[in-house]
C-alpha cells in the first residue's frame, strides 16, 4: 500500500509539472527578477514591459496557428521589416491611415500566400520555403531603402502615432490591442471549426486527409493568419519607433520561436495554444526586461533565453509530451 501511494503521488506531482511547470516558470523569473532587478516591480515598467510584449504576443499568434497545424515559417522576423517599410511609404505618400494599414495587410497576406503555396501546395519543407521567402523579402527591403531608414514628417495622421505610443485611460493602446487578439486567438482555436481541424492535421495530417479535411487549404490558412500578424505588429512597431528602420523586426523570429516552443509546453497536450503562447511572450519579455534593467550584455541574453527554451522543451518530453513541429 506504501509504495503504491508513493506511486501515485510521483504521478501526481509528473502530471502537475506537465501542466502548470511553465506558469511556474513564469512566476518564478517574476519573483527573481523583482528581487534583484531595481524597479523592475514598478507599475510604469509593468506597464512598459506589456507594451513592449504586445507586438512580440501577437507575432506569435500568427505563428501559433502555423505550428498548431504542424508547420514552422522563418520568414516572420524579415517580414516585419519589409510591411514596416511599406506601411511608411504609403502613410507618407498618402497621408492616410488607413490606406496605409490596407497595404500593410496585403502585403502580410501576399507572404503568408507564397509561404503556403511554397510549402502545402508544391511540398517544399517548411524551414526550406519559408526561409527562402525569407531571404527574399530581405533583398527586396534592402533594394528598396538602401539599409536607410524612413522618417515620418508633422504631415503623419495623429492616429498613426496613437497606435503604438497612445494610452486608453492609464493602458497602452498596444496592450489593448494584444488583450483583444490573444482571446481572438483562444475563441478561434477553442471554439471554431477552423481551430479544430488546425489541432487535427497538427495531430495527423494523413488521417485528416482521410476523415475529409483539405489539408493544404488549411495549412495554407495558417500562414495567411500568420502574414497578417506580422502585418498587425508591423504598423504597431512603426508607429512605436516613429520611423521605418529596415532591420526593425529581426529579432523577432528568436523570440516568437521560443513563445510558441514554451506554449507547446503548458498544461500537458503538446499543442502550442493562445493561453501558452501568452504566458510565453510574457516569459521571453520578462527575460528580455528584466536583464537589460541587470545591465546583462545583450548576448548573454540570447545564450539564457536559448538555454531556457531548451530546458522547457526536454523538460516537456521528458514528462512524456509529444511536440508536433515538422521542420
Amino acid at each position: 500500500m506504501i509504495g503504491k501511494k508513493l506511486n501515485v503521488g510521483s504521478v501526481d506531482k509528473k502530471e502537475f509539472l506537465r501542466k502548470y511547470g511553465t506558469v511556474m516558470g513564469a512566476l518564478i523569473i517574476f519573483t527573481v527578477f523583482s528581487l534583484t532587478a531595481r524597479n523592475f516591480f514598478t507599475s510604469t515598467n509593468l506597464l512598459m514591459l506589456l507594451r513592449q510584449m504586445s507586438m512580440l504576443t501577437i507575432i506569435s499568434l500568427g505563428f501559433t496557428f502555423v505550428m498548431g497545424a504542424g508547420g514552422f515559417d522563418m520568414s516572420i522576423g524579415n517580414a516585419t521589416g519589409l510591411i514596416n517599410i511599406i506601411f511608411a511609404i504609403v502613410i507618407l505618400n498618402t497621408n492616410s491611415f488607413w490606406i496605409a494599414l490596407l497595404a500593410a495587410l496585403l502585403v502580410g497576406v501576399t507572404i503568408g500566400v507564397l509561404n503556403g503555396t511554397l510549402v502545402a501546395y508544391i511540398g517544399l519543407p517548411d524551414f526550406i520555403g519559408t526561409f527562402a521567402v525569407g531571404s527574399i523579402i530581405y533583398g527586396v527591403k534592402m533594394l528598396i531603402t538602401k539599409g536607410n531608414p524612413i522618417f515620418f514628417n508633422d504631415t503623419v495622421p495623429k492616429i498613426f502615432f496613437f497606435i503604438g505610443q497612445g494610452y486608453v485611460g492609464p493602458i497602452p493602446f498596444p496592450v489593448i490591442l494584444m488583450a483583444f487578439f490573444v482571446g481572438l486567438a483562444i475563441f478561434i482555436l477553442n471554439k471554431t471549426s477552423l481551430g479544430r481541424r488546425v489541432y487535427a492535421i497538427g495531430g495527423n495530417s494523413i488521417a485528416s486527409l482521410y476523415a475529409g479535411i483539405n489539408v493544404k487549404r488549411y495549412r495554407l490558412i495558417t500562414f495567411i493568419v500568420s502574414g497578417l500578424s506580422v502585418a498587425i505588429a508591423s504598423v504597431i512597431l512603426t508607429s512605436r519607433l516613429g520611423s521605418a528602420q529596415p532591420l526593425a523586426g529581426e529579432e523577432f523570429l528568436l523570440d516568437a520561436i521560443s513563445v510558441v516552443f514554451l506554449s507547446t509546453t503548458m498544461f500537458g497536450d503538446g499543442e502550442p495554444t493562445g493561453s501558452g503562447t501568452f504566458v510565453g511572450a510574457l516569459i521571453i519579455s520578462m527575460m528580455n526586461n528584466g536583464l537589460t534593467m541587470l545591465n546583462v550584455p545583450y548576448y548573454f541574453q540570447y545564450i539564457t533565453k536559448g538555454t531556457v527554451v531548451i530546458f522547457a522543451v526536454v523538460l516537456s518530453v521528458v514528462l512524456g509530451q509529444k511536440l508536433r513541429v515538422k521542420l
